[in-house]
């Protein structure tokens, strides 16, 4: 069923997805780093991970928040 709330969902179940994908791959980069002994270059890539981790908390709470506000067409009367 497409409608604007599934339509919300599923574009934000992408940015999701996305921010969490770059995070992977920004550990992913300090971890090898880290085991270079290059430190520094580890705790600096790994600092935009932060906010992509925030920011797909955020995407993930909205996505619940669209998911629990659809209406109940059953007990709406609407068939």
């Amino acid at each position: 069923m497409t409608n604007p709330t599934s339509n919300a969902i599923t574009a934000n179940i992408g940015l999701i997805e996305q921010r969490l994908f770059r995070a992977s791959t920004l550990a992913n980069a300090a971890h090898a780093a880290a085991k270079r002994g290059e430190q520094n270059l580890a705790i600096g890539t790994l600092l935009p991970v932060e906010q992509d981790l925030a920011d797909a908390e955020a995407l993930l709470r909205t996505v619940f928040v669209l998911h629990r506000s659809r209406p109940d067409t059953t007990q709406a009367g609407v068939q």
